[in-house]
């Protein structure tokens, strides 16, 4: 019982400071992001990241979060077989896939985020992070007649880490009292590597520049 009653005036002690604005996690920040990266060691005009981060507002104008976000991209090598016209109107041709080659990010960040004092419902904000990537790369075969070790465009199947840092900037649209929209370009500077064999490193580059948009809760 003594115990029931001290977890019940522990629970109404936090209760009543979060209330009065004394607790920490009354400024809790949840960010929704989404947005476009170009990663320079992945072929292609990059792909969609999508991203959830947790932290906390010190003030109004700075906050510390931590985020994951995820990347992936694939593709196919296609064989061409021929090409036949039909009666004019069409033309068709015959291909079948080869492989499937997909490239995974998932990136893990810690974020020191600062909106400038100035402007009006608009103010610019600018951002670091410092974190650690995980990628896997992976090829699914769907020509069974073609070996892997035939295979020379990118890095072998696997995965690869690293440290990473990325820098970030854009402006903060107010919304409400706790939400605002970010909308902001990134350069993200990660390489990521895996060991190979007498010493070597595989390394891929992680590196480009990323546009896209999130939005901001306050207080959740």
């Amino acid at each position: 019982m003594k115990k029931i009653t001290t977890v019940l005036l522990v629970a109404v002690c936090i209760a009543t400071a979060a209330h009065a604005g004394m607790m920490p996690f009354v400024n809790n920040v949840l960010t929704l992001k989404g947005g476009y990266f170009n990663p320079s060691g992945v072929k292609g005009n990059g792909g969609l990241l999508l991203g959830l981060g947790v932290g906390n507002a010190v003030d109004d104008m700075v906050n510390l979060s931590l985020g994951l976000e995820y990347f992936g991209k694939s593709f196919e090598e296609k064989q061409e077989a021929d090409t036949s016209s039909t009666t004019g109107i069409t033309t068709t041709t015959m291909v079948k896939v080869l492989y499937e080659h997909k490239v995974t990010y998932l990136p893990l960040w810690a974020s020191l985020n600062i909106t400038l004092p100035v402007g009006g419902a608009i103010k610019p904000f600018v951002g670091g992070d410092l974190g650690w990537g995980l990628s896997k790369v992976s090829y699914d075969y769907k020509d069974t007649t073609i070996a892997a070790d035939k295979i020379t465009q990118g890095p072998d199947d696997g995965f690869y880490t690293g440290f990473g840092w990325r820098v970030r900037g854009g402006a903060r649209i107010g919304l409400g009292m706790r939400s605002a929209l970010l909308l902001g370009a990134s350069y993200n500077g990660t390489t990521v590597a895996r060991e190979e064999d007498s010493g070597w490193e595989r390394e891929l580059d992680m590196s480009g520049i990323g546009i896209g948009a999130a939005i901001e809760l306050k207080g959740f």
